[in-house]
């Protein structure tokens, strides 16, 4: 039988039906839609597959980052065609000031917000975005140039649990249904359906390292490493990558404490009882959850720690990715830096609200005053308020009380949720935003 990479022709409709059946979809789905080809590939096909079954709904969402002219006349371009296609449709803006560097990662976090925002209000388990094999190959490329290891190299998972931050009440998939499909297979499909894409320049622009891979590609495949055999091997990478996290998440598990003011606790020589690959993993999932971090340390400075953990030459403290470890009644203390969380940005929170401050905590405010309160870092001045007011404080590390968040009101200290409110009429709650890897005990 010819399989999905081997054809050449138009993606059939059993085809997408098992690739997608065996992502096992929720009845309600999502489309991320930019009108480009393929996400208007995936769209007719998820059309023509949820039309053929009475429970599924089917919505596609484009967002409008607004960072160019002409961005919101595609976006409206998009709508009819989704409309075209008989799929509801949603425009999502990207509104308020946008960063003056860093620009792509902050347009990418702030789509995959939005796209799970309006997920959520509408009521859908499962978004669908278009990536397919060709960008697979792209992307272990890129990974290569970039010294990636494992996980960079096993590149992108056909399913996987969207995070975002503050996170949604309910659990949220990202399924990607065309990674076994090269985009060759995906022009075949709009070409035969009679289907327009909208083409964005910037693909053919050279300067953008993806573009390069793309064209590298091609070069590549006289050696035999064509876009299937690299993909072939991100999916080596992954299962490497899924074995070497479940041995992480047993080792932490196992050894390492989180506090609920936002430390971790663990002894030293547990360092030494496994495998160095297994033991680095797990110091990187503790400083990214004691930093509120997505990403880890770079490899070389977290060597560097770990050597000097499993030398026993921690000495006075060391610090790193916003944390400082020192050791404290024979236990090695991870906790966020003062200086790091009071350099957080301080945001606004009103009753009712929940909002996620510093990659670490969720607060809500369940009763307060009229208008907004400012949520930020406790700090010195803070937790000396609070200590004047003698309420009990938890058996915490300094450094990392003053890193707790803490409500305020032009220059007056409401409260911090893990010590009390001295002010009246004020109810607060914090839970921590854990590590992908790292569970609480």
């Amino acid at each position: 039988m010819t399989t999905s990479r081997q054809s050449t022709g138009p993606v059939g409709a059993a085809e997408f039906a098992h690739a997608l059946g065996a992502l096992t979809p929720a009845p309600r789905l999502a489309v991320a839609f930019s009108g480009g080809p393929d996400s208007l590939a995936l769209l007719f096909l998820a059309a023509r597959w949820a039309r053929a079954r009475k429970r599924v709904r089917l919505i596609a969402l484009t967002v409008d980052h607004g960072l160019r002219p002409g961005s919101a006349s595609e976006a409206r371009l998009a709508a009819r065609m989704a409309a075209a296609l008989g799929v509801p449709h949603r425009i999502l803006k990207w509104k308020g000031e946008k960063p003056k560097s860093g620009i792509q990662a902050a347009a990418r976090a702030a789509r995959y917000r939005l796209l799970a925002e309006a997920c959520r209000k509408e009521g859908v388990g499962d978004l669908l975005v278009a990536h397919h094999l060709d960008d697979q190959a792209e992307t272990f490329l890129l990974r290569l140039a970039r010294g990636s290891g494992v996980d960079g190299l096993a590149a992108m998972a056909p399913s996987r649990w969207l995070e975002v931050v503050p996170p949604l009440s309910t659990p949220l998939r990202l399924l990607r249904p065309l990674l076994d499909f090269p985009r060759a297979r995906l022009v075949a499909t709009l070409e035969k359906a009679g289907l327009e894409a909208i083409h964005d320049p910037s693909n053919e622009n050279e300067r953008f390292d993806r573009v390069k891979a793309r064209r590298l590609l091609g070069e590549l495949g006289t050696l035999g490493l064509d876009a299937h055999r690299l993909a072939d091997t991100a999916a080596h990478m992954a299962r490497v990558r899924t074995a070497l996290e479940a041995d992480t998440r047993a080792f932490l598990a196992a050894h390492a404490r989180m506090a609920p003011e936002g430390f971790i606790a663990i002894a030293p020589e547990s360092f030494g009882l496994a495998a160095d690959e297994i033991a680095l993993r797990a110091l990187a999932e503790i400083l990214k959850a004691v930093s509120g971090s997505d990403y880890p340390p770079r490899f070389e400075a977290l060597r560097t720690l770990f050597d000097a953990l499993k030398a026993g030459k921690l000495g006075h403290g060391r610090t790193l990715h916003g944390c400082k470890l020192s050791l404290d009644r024979g236990l090695v203390v991870a906790v966020r830096e003062p200086a790091a969380a009071l350099a957080a940005p301080a945001i606004e929170l009103r009753r009712g609200q929940e909002r996620a401050w510093d990659g670490r905590f969720v607060v809500k405010l369940a009763a307060g005053p009229a208008g907004a309160i400012r949520l930020g870092a406790l700090g010195a001045e803070g937790l000396v308020r609070l200590k004047k007011s003698g309420l009990p404080m938890p058996e915490a590390p300094r450094a990392a009380l003053l890193a707790l968040p803490a409500l305020w009101k032009e220059g007056t200290l409401l409260g911090a949720p893990h010590i009390g409110f001295p002010g009246k009429g004020v109810r607060a709650e914090a839970r921590l935003l854990k590590g992908r890897l790292l569970d609480s005990p």
